[in-house]
């Protein structure tokens, strides 16, 4: 066995960096909320290539002593807490004292500062570790500090940060929850000598959140202000009509720190309890303010994850400031509407209706046009029952009429006969028969199909076949979605091009999955390119999914790939394949057509030595004829 060994200063200041400075967002998370602690009105963030090669953060907040400057530096050196008992109620968002240190260990950090009370600032520069300058300098009141070459003597770390983009968009995502977090701090974000956003610092949430979102995401929030005992919940909350497919729109804050806590989002949840449908998520902006010594959030090193003391009360505030919000907001739309239809009735009637009030036998308004009455609709199919046999499975027809009735309109100036010419052309009704799975072309088979005949369809979910001496049973939408899974994974998928291109607004860490992972989602069937800084177009979707759900699940598809580490990366991949092809299968309680019912029939028995869809539900299930004669008692 080896002996034991002191770590030298600079190994031991690179392994605790590691836990400190995880990539260039890390250094940015933790400047920033040394301004916070520095009690700044104003924070400007700029950032080159994804951070890695430059990061400046500049303040005005109340600076360093020159005595103190070359302290900062030092490991666990702060101005935030001074004995065991502060641990108790900490206030402020830094106090363990590493960040300097530690950002200074993996890079060139320079640093000028200046106090109200001094005349001369201070600059100073450490690279790696070892200070290389150090003088007075003149200088605005407060900070900045700029990181140059972020991991320049840690190899093994840079290798791991992903394209410069990416390391952006995780930045831009720290400096949009820092903005919201601090309503009263003007927060200004550059990124490659381009503005992002600049607040106002007017202590307005919704000022704030209309500067880092967009006003279409503003405008659909509803103010939150809620007292119950020692707790105060603050902030905006999405009406109704403002949802996500997941959570990545949800931030919460405690006493203006940005936390991650499950016990929120579920109060959140439980807030909007029948309000939204299911799989639809609300946004919010919530702080939540109690007293220091009611929660611990010294409890990981990122600091966003707290503990406690009473967290049924905590639950409690939350959902009653969510729904109080919310019931308002309702009676508000009610009033709105309320006046909205008061006004139209006291908008003055024209003069001829006024006439027509007074004395209805003398003045008669005829209408411009008199709406054409299509004819009685005639269903030529039978009354669907639990049980469908393939011979009942027939069309409806609309009956079209052969020539429509013209009403004279006086009012154009298109020639008349122009009118009837058009109006009067027959109208040709086309019903198209479309199988939803194509089966294969007859050079393209390679597995035997055996012999079936199909019996019918049961609770319109399930194909029943007979085939040699079995009953089968197939479930319609898992044997679907396997075999759209397998052709989206051999093949890729078929897009369908829009006519009306979808813009959809992402979260910065959306944006930076997309940038990832956009040639993934261009084989699952999604075009896309980029639309501004923090919004993609998307020109084409999968096949056979709807128009209506396609935006929801490409943004449900990024999400799940959040979070996800490089291993985890092919799983998530194939995760998002077979939602795809779960949301394009055919859904149960669909009649089919006896063509639609082949087709389908034919493709499951080409899935050789597969009988689950991709979640593992079996896609049919038999009864041998033993198995049936033995329960009729025919075979003892």
């Amino acid at each position: 066995m080896k002996r034991i060994n002191v770590l030298e200063k600079s190994v031991a200041e690179k392994i605790a960096a590691g836990e400190v400075v995880e990539r260039p967002s890390s250094v940015v998370k933790e400047l920033i909320e040394n301004s916070f602690d520095a009690l700044a009105t104003s924070v400007t963030v700029e950032i080159e290539k994804g951070g890695t090669s430059y990061i400046r953060v500049t303040d005005n907040g109340v600076g360093i002593f020159s005595e103190d400057v070359a302290t900062a530096f030092l490991r666990h050196a702060t101005s935030k807490i001074e004995k065991e008992e502060d641990l108790e109620s900490i206030a402020t968002l830094g106090f363990r004292g590493e960040a300097l240190c530690s950002i200074s260990a993996v890079s060139r950090t320079e640093m000028i500062t200046r106090t109200q009370s001094e005349e001369m600032g201070t600059y100073m520069v450490v690279e790696g570790g070892e200070t290389k300058d150090y003088h007075a300098a003149g200088c605005p009141l407060g900070t900045t500090i700029t990181v140059r070459n972020l991991f320049f003597n840690t190899p093994a770390r840079m290798k791991f940060l992903k394209k410069d983009a990416t390391e952006a968009a995780y930045i831009t995502d720290i400096c949009q929850r820092a903005a919201l977090s601090h309503p009263e701090v003007s927060f200004r974000y550059i990124r490659d000598g381009k503005d992002i956003f600049f607040t106002p610092g007017d202590n307005q949430i919704k000022n704030t959140v209309r500067a880092v979102f967009g006003k279409d995401i503003s405008s659909a929030m509803v103010e939150v202000e809620h007292k119950e005992g020692i707790y105060t919940v603050t902030g905006l909350t999405g009406s109704n009509k403002l949802s996500r497919p997941n959570r990545n729109m949800q931030y919460f804050f405690v006493n203006n720190r940005l936390v991650k806590s499950a016990l929120l989002s579920m109060a959140l949840s439980e807030a909007y309890k029948n309000e939204l449908m299911i799989g639809k998520f609300p946004v919010c902006v919530l702080d939540i303010s109690l007293p220091w010594d009611m929660v611990d959030v010294n409890v990981h090193p990122a600091k966003t994850e707290v503990k406690f003391v009473s967290e049924e009360e905590v639950y409690r505030s939350v959902v009653m400031a969510v729904r109080h919000a919310i019931m308002k907001n309702a009676k508000d739309e009610n009033k709105l509407r309320q006046a909205q239809n008061a006004f139209k009735t006291a908008i003055e009637t024209p003069k001829v209706i006024q006439e027509a009030l007074k004395d209805p036998k003398n003045v008669v308004v005829k209408p411009a046009f008199t709406p054409i009455k299509p004819k009685e609709v005639k269903e030529v199919t039978e009354k669907r029952s639990l049980f469908t046999p393939v011979e009942k499975v027939k069309k409806t027809m609309v009956s079209t009429p052969e020539e429509l009735p013209i009403k004279k309109i006086e009012a154009l100036t298109v020639k008349e006969e122009e009118v009837r010419a058009i109006v009067e052309a027959p109208v040709k009704t086309e019903v198209k028969e479309e199988a939803v799975v194509t089966p294969p072309a007859e050079n393209e088979a390679t597995i035997e199909i055996p012999d079936f005949r199909i019996i019918g369809q049961l609770f319109g979910t399930y194909i029943i076949l007979e085939c040699d001496n079995e009953l089968i049973l197939i479930d319609q939408h898992a044997a679907h979605e396997r075999i759209n899974y397998e052709k989206i994974k051999n093949e890729g998928c078929m897009k369908q091009t829009v006519l009306m291109p979808a813009t959809i607004k992402l979260t910065a860490k959306e944006m930076a999955v997309w940038e990832e992972n956009r040639e993934f989602f261009d084989t699952v069937g999604f075009e896309t390119d980029l639309f501004g800084q923090d919004s993609i177009i998307v020109r084409a979707f999968p096949s056979d999914i709807d128009y209506a759900d396609g935006e929801d699940l490409l943004i449900e598809l990024i999400g799940s790939f959040l979070g996800q580490e490089k291993g985890a990366v092919s799983l998530m991949r194939d995760k998002a394949i077979y939602t795809v092809a779960c949301k394009a299968a055919i859904k149960a309680n669909k009649i089919l057509t006896e063509k639609e019912m082949e087709a389908l029939v034919r493709e499951t028995f080409s899935l050789e030595g597969i009988s689950t869809c991709p979640h593992g539900r079996p896609i049919k299930v038999k009864m041998t004829k033993y198995q049936i004669e033995k329960m009729f008692k025919r075979i003892v």
